[in-house]
């Protein structure tokens, strides 16, 4: 494993911005109203397998068929 020192490296001022504005960005990710969301989330899909609920559908077919298409009734044949 190689190690890398990086004493008296310095930051440009666009660099430290960059830095600080990351900074600020992971603080509002991690913070507790994000994860009460997610432990609502969990807790309603617990409480929906638990009565045995089937899950919503969010992806279905609207129309299936099935057979070979008839290019004939197109033209009135």
């Amino acid at each position: 494993m190689k190690t890398v020192s990086f004493q008296g490296g310095q930051l440009s001022r666009s660099q430290r911005e960059r830095l600080e504005q990351y900074r600020r960005t992971q603080a509002t990710v991690n913070t507790s109203v994000l994860q009460q969301q997610v432990a609502e989330t969990f807790a309603a899909l617990d409480q929906r397998k638990d009565q045995g609920t089937k899950p919503e559908r969010q992806w279905f077919l609207e129309f299936e068929a099935k057979g070979t298409p008839c290019v004939a009734e197109l033209f009135g044949f």
